[in-house]
């Protein structure tokens, strides 16, 4: 049984994600997306219940994550310090600290965080967490599908006959 747990921006340990090397995307894209992150409370580590919450550090020039849209999680953003650009399907966002942001899982809630500032953002992400999860790309015509441990994204053109093989 997962025990009360307590935690401190100040004092959280942080790991360095740069997805651009994780995916071996190096030199293909415009964006760089890297952060620094760290896991709190998430049922990935744990096994128990629904809620991850990370602080996340985004450094200046560098986004989140790509821009998507979660069809399953819901996910808030509390900014610590800092500033940043959300960009949303109504456009470009300029949030700052003490903001919260609520992205619902449809294309409402579509969102990618870049900090355009010279100094670093941070930031609680705190999102539910179901599985099967789908996220869509909207900028690039892709979808993700996470599922236990399975994370596979496919182009949403590539469709195929629902009894192709059977």
């Amino acid at each position: 049984m997962r025990e009360l747990e307590i935690k401190n921006v100040k004092t959280a340990q942080y790991r360095d994600f740069n997805l651009n090397l994780i995916y071996n995307y190096i030199d293909k894209g415009e964006k760089s997306f890297e952060f620094q992150r760290s896991e709190s409370v998430s049922p990935y580590i744990s096994g128990e219940g629904k809620l991850s919450v990370n602080f996340y550090t985004l450094q200046p020039g560098k986004s989140n994550y790509p821009y998507h849209q979660h069809t399953g999680n819901e996910e808030v953003f509390y900014i610590i310090s800092g500033t940043a650009t959300l960009k949303t399907p109504k456009g470009d966002i300029n949030v700052s600290e003490g903001d919260v942001i609520v992205m619902p899982p449809n294309e409402n809630g579509a969102h990618m965080l870049t900090n355009n500032s010279n100094e670093p953002l941070f930031y609680l992400d705190v999102h539910t967490v179901s599985s099967p999860e789908v996220v869509i790309y909207p900028n690039t015509g892709k979808v993700r599908i996470l599922t236990g441990d399975m994370q596979k994204s496919f182009k949403i053109e590539s469709e195929v006959n629902y009894l192709d093989g059977e």
